[in-house]
């Protein structure tokens, strides 16, 4: 992962997402490329092998970190497992299943970004 502090932290609660994850986390970055981020996956106890999918993205994306729930704590719980090792001010979450569009990430921080502090 690099160094520096990433601009956005993009936290993602995944729940037996093993064939959705990697799609999702391909298309955040590709959203995301021209950006400073970071994504942050909480597996919530997933028995699927969610958590070797993260495993093996996580070699070859260095913005990706992930952990892991023991047992399912439900997604509040993972989006705040998540909150807490985000690094950026500015933290996105998405959905593991890929319900939300990454590509909406762009006109929602441009619409963020435009709003008064």
């Amino acid at each position: 992962m690099p160094s520096s502090v990433p601009n956005y932290s993009v936290v993602i609660p995944a729940n037996n997402e093993a064939d959705n994850i990697g799609p999702l986390i391909g298309e955040i970055c590709a959203t995301l490329e021209s950006q400073s981020f970071e994504i942050i996956c909480v597996d919530d106890g997933s028995d699927d092998g969610t958590a070797e999918t993260l495993g093996k993205l996580a070699k070859d994306i260095p913005e990706l970190t992930f952990t892991r729930h023991a047992a399912s704590a439900g997604q509040s719980s993972a989006i705040v497992s998540g909150v807490r090792q985000a690094r950026a001010a500015v933290i996105i979450t998405l959905d593991g299943d890929g319900q939300n569009d990454p590509a909406d990430i762009l006109a929602l921080l441009a619409r963020f970004n435009e709003a008064p502090d």
